[in-house]
């Protein structure tokens, strides 16, 4: 009997076709590069790699499973080119006695596949391990991430993880697996770290230099490639070498050819940078990883007192919860970032040609799919294989471009390109980009001139853009024209120019995330999916891809059988939703109980009551990490009746774990202070209160607001707020002005944007004769003057000054600046600014008295109050 979960999928999968035909014109052949209708063999002779023969056979798919093996894998890998495994991988090739490519016979070659499928973890199909241990696929040897990466997708389309619709996952019983407690390399803060450090600095380090990394792995290389572990900074370069050491090289003392470590395998079987012997390099390599191995500490033992559920290796053990969820028609570019590693981040749309990005200069994989953009760094396709964008669109007259991205900041302008379609600042087919809160729009029609302007850009006082990840969809068609949506919804925002036709497109340009052609609009953050559709998606169906959510999910099953003691056949288990977060934690989330039947188990479950489960928490690698234990406080009883379709809920809420040797390493497992008959009773230490100091009272100060500001400045200097020039600076800056009157909240970027308005205001005072003589009655007659006279005296210098402290500040107030100090820093600024403008313009004149002006207006006299 199978136990069923119904779930809605959240995984990002896609619903048309799969990037599976690898580089097929490119590399030639000119076959067709239709996708094939699920259940037809492709006797066309194109099915998908370069050589691929015609299909002579007479057996052909019979069940689903089998027309989804045909579609997406066998049409695709049976060619005999560079891409197929058709040459070797057949009856009558070298690997003839695993024939899982043969083009004469499919029944042969679907029954031989199944031997090397993991259904239940596709990651870990042999189809897949052979491929990270160097296998000799031409192919895959030139760029081994983008290689895994199209395998992966071949096989989840074969296990039909494409649709769109809501699929039942199966939850099934993992391995039974004790808790082991291995060596892990430590990270920042961990007790051993700087031992470990020390460690690696005199045995894999000196090793990475021999072969001259540091030309190009560190940060002040005249070609900078991150992973920086060539760094001179040893803390730096070890933490970018510790994902690319596998400590079991030396706890295995496994033999070269064995050896995981990716510093082995680049000169192993990739040949990378080791001269003229690579074997012995790769060698003396592995003996060095193995010596630091011996140099890393043994991990403390799990207390015996401690109640523990069995133990899950995230992607060794955990359930793939993917299967739709994604409405993906009209795809026609789709990047996931599921490589992780390599120079190319493939385009897994399917629909040729592919469009692959190449990562330029300052551009690094972060973990859970996702490359982050740092400054110098873009991701660019080539002309040829953009031009495909202006080829489809321009046959619509409609397009949607969606992503998720994490903009690393608010302050970024430009418009900064996040996404662009473009050969520079002038020209373009369209632009996603980002003006400090602002999303911008940029597209080119009939109605716009060929930058794509008057852009649409999301409301000033909407601050729709954050610095956090975000999903954002633009699209364009002939009857809304421009819309933006951000997580889900429609901003609202109204296209300024009237819908057009998109004839004019250039197919000349260059598809690019995170830069201009020109390289002159940098734009910082994590982009995490990128897909470009030649129609526009509805509302509906953005608020569907938002829910899906991006990145790889996972259901981690813990086995607390024995501890539960229900004694009816069935396992019971505490499931959580678990998936790489980013490239240092881990996302555990939504914790349940869920029952398996297991031998003997009847057809239904025994009821059961008051089974007490308190005090969960996350262990990993045999400790309990010190943060994150979001279910430490947890007081759940386990009862019959609560137990519905998809099991009995114990939390919502969801935490975060920092990863220490990986998702295939990192061994997880559940500690309780009770559970059942149970108990392991923590005693956490007693606090004594601490009563508030004056520091951490309330503040009787607070900040003017943007609006407080503005209109205090407007009264001090007489100019007013709907002066026009005032206008634009303030709408320009507003996003940067206080908002909140707690002085907790003030920031850097607010002080400068308090300088720009004070400046504008001063500026206007200065530059109308009425005001000016009103504000500085003593001061009238030298403003017509040169610098070496208007200020050669204390007493011209008193006329600017007084004026402005008793317009500025006042007097008499309870608490205000000291008139002496503040007077003797406005009489040295404008000294000192005489004698670097000492000209006998009276224009020169007239700025110094605008900067003294400026700098009283925007201290905190007038943003404080």
């Amino acid at each position: 009997m199978k136990a069923l979960l119904n779930l809605k999928n959240n995984s990002l999968m896609w619903a048309c076709g799969l990037a599976m035909t690898l580089i097929l014109t490119g590399c030639g052949g000119g076959a067709s590069t239709e996708r094939n209708v699920a259940g037809d063999v492709d006797t066309t002779g194109g099915g998908g790699g370069t050589g691929v023969p015609e299909y002579s056979g007479t057996t052909f798919p019979e069940s689903n499973d089998e027309s989804l093996f045909n579609q997406y894998f066998y049409n695709v890998y049976r060619g005999t080119g560079d891409t197929g495994c058709g040459g070797c991988h057949s009856l009558s090739g070298a690997a003839s006695g695993r024939p899982f490519a043969d083009s004469s016979d499919f029944r042969i070659s679907y029954n031989e596949a199944l031997n090397y499928l993991d259904r239940n973890n596709p990651n870990s199909s042999r189809f897949i391990t052979i491929l990270s241990d160097g296998h000799t696929l031409p192919y895959c040897q030139q760029n081994t991430a983008l290689c895994i990466a199209d395998m992966t997708r071949a096989i989840q389309g074969w296990l039909g993880l494409v649709s769109s619709e809501t699929t039942e996952i199966q939850l099934s019983a993992p391995g039974d697996y004790d808790i082991t407690v291995t060596k892990q390399l430590p990270v920042t803060g961990s007790d051993d770290y700087d031992s470990v450090v020390s460690a690696f600095s005199t045995t894999v380090y000196p090793e990475l230099l021999s072969y001259s990394c540091d030309n190009c792995h560190t940060s002040d290389s005249n070609s900078p490639q991150q992973p920086y572990f060539a760094s001179s900074d040893l803390n730096e370069a070890y933490d970018a070498a510790r994902s690319k050491i596998d400590i079991d090289d030396g706890v295995l003392n496994r033999p070269l050819a064995e050896a995981l470590s990716r510093f082995v395998v680049r000169l192993r079987s990739e040949a990378h940078n080791c001269g003229g012997d690579c074997a012995t390099n790769a060698a003396d390599m592995l003996t060095a990883i193995k010596a630091f191995e011996g140099m890393v500490p043994a991990p403390v033992q799990v207390p015996e007192n401690w109640v523990t559920s069995r133990a899950l290796v995230l992607e060794r053990d955990g359930i793939l919860a993917s299967g739709g969820g994604r409405v993906e028609t009209g795809a026609i570019a789709r990047w996931d970032f599921s490589e992780g590693d390599g120079e190319i981040a493939g385009d897994s749309s399917g629909v040729e040609p592919r469009m692959n990005l190449e990562l330029i200069s300052n551009v690094t994989w972060v973990g859970g799919n996702g490359i982050q953009i740092l400054d110098g760094g873009k991701a660019q396709a080539r002309v040829l294989q953009s031009s495909k964008l202006a080829d489809r669109i321009k046959a619509s007259n409609s397009y949607s471009v969606e992503a998720w991205v994490a903009p690393a900041n608010v302050t970024q302008e430009g418009p900064a390109r996040i996404i662009t379609y473009s050969n520079g600042t002038e020209n373009r087919n369209f632009t996603l980009g980002q003006t400090l809160y602002n999303y911008n729009f940029l597209n080119r029609s009939t109605s716009t001139d060929a930058n794509g302007e008057a852009a649409l850009s999301t409301a000033d006082d909407d601050e729709r853009l954050q610095a956090t990840l975000q999903h954002v969809v633009i699209t364009y068609d002939l009857t809304n024209g421009r819309r933006i949506y951000v997580n889900g919804s429609f901003t609202g925002d109204l296209d300024p120019a009237a819908p057009g036709n998109l004839v004019d497109w250039s197919d000349g340009y260059s598809f690019i995330l995170g830069n201009e052609a020109s390289n002159d609009r940098q734009w910082e953050g994590i982009i995490r999916f990128v897909a470009i559709y030649d129609r526009a998606l509805d509302e509906e169906e953005i608020a569907v891809n938002f829910e899906a959510g991006v990145g790889e999910k996972y259901y981690m099953l813990f086995n607390v059988t024995d501890l539960v003691d229900i004694d009816d056949g069935y396992n019971s288990y505490i499931v959580f939703e678990a998936s790489i977060f980013d490239s240092y934690s881990y996302l555990f989330s939504q914790p349940f109980l869920y029952r398996l039947p297991g031998a003997g188990a009847g057809a239904e479950q025994t009821s059961y009551t008051n089974i007490p489960v308190e005090g969960m928490r996350i262990g990993l690698n045999g400790k309990e990490p010190g943060v994150g234990q979001a279910y430490a406080k947890l007081n759940a009883t386990l009862d019959s009746s609560l137990y519905g379709d998809s099991g009995q809920i114990l939390s919502t809420v969801g935490t975060i774990i920092a990863s220490e040797g990986g998702s295939n390493s990192d061994e997880f497992f559940l500690t309780f202070e009770q559970i059942g008959a149970y108990s392991d009773v923590r005693v956490e230490a007693t606090v004594s209160p601490v009563l508030p100091t004056a520091s951490e009272q309330e503040p009787d100060i607070g900040l003017r607001s943007f609006d407080e500001i503005s209109a205090s400045m407007a009264v001090i200097t007489g100019v007013p707020v709907t002066n026009a020039n005032v206008v634009d600076t303030f709408n320009t800056v507003k996003q940067q002005l206080p908002t909140s009157s707690a002085i907790e909240t003030f920031l850097s970027a607010q002080q400068m944007a308090v300088a720009q308005m004070a400046i504008e205001y001063c500026s206007e005072l200065v530059d109308n004769t009425g005001l000016r003589n009103d504000f500085f009655p003593g001061f009238i007659g030298n403003f017509d003057l040169g610098v070496s006279s208007a200020f050669d005296t204390s007493t011209e210098r008193d006329a600017v000054i007084n004026p402005i402290f008793d317009r500025v500040v006042g007097a008499g107030m309870a608490s205000q600046p000291n008139e002496t100090d503040m007077k003797n820093e406005l009489d040295s600024l404008i000294q000192n600014l005489s004698g670097r403008h000492s000209g006998e313009a009276a224009s020169e004149t007239q700025k110094i008295v605008k900067a003294t002006c400026a700098a009283a207006l925007g201290s905190a006299v007038v943003l404080v109050q």
